[in-house]
This record gives C-alpha cells, structure tokens and sequence, in this order.
C-alpha cells in the first residue's frame, strides 16, 4: 500500500469517528480538509463502496464486533 493510499484511507476512518460521534457530513469534510463536500463524498464513496451517510445508517450502533 502506498503512502498516499495509508493517508486516504486514514482521513475516512477518522471521518467514520466523526460521523459517528454526530458530525455531519459537510462539517467532517471541512474539519479534514477536504476542499469540498462533493469531492469528500467521491473519496468516501470510492473508498468504502456506499455514500457516507448510507454507510453510517448501516453500522451497528457502538462499533459492533
């Protein structure tokens, strides 16, 4: 994996941390730098196979395991 690749996929994970402590999704996407919420959505998306908001409607409340 490559460093670029670690750095990604670490920013959505601590997105997922935020979303999931009630942040909304134009406020993580600003809060990690993201120029914009479209271009937060497109990595998300990209990323994680599902939209932010549809991806945290689908977890299980407190982490799940």
């Amino acid at each position: 994996m490559s460093l670029r690749t670690w750095r990604r996929r670490l920013r959505l994970f601590k997105a997922i941390e935020l979303m999931g402590g009630g942040m909304d999704v134009t406020r993580t996407a600003m809060t990690l730098g993201y120029g914009s919420t479209s271009a937060f959505v497109y990595a998300f998306r990209r990323e994680m196979g599902a939209a932010p908001q549809a991806y945290m409607r689908g977890r299980p409340v407190g982490g799940g395991g």
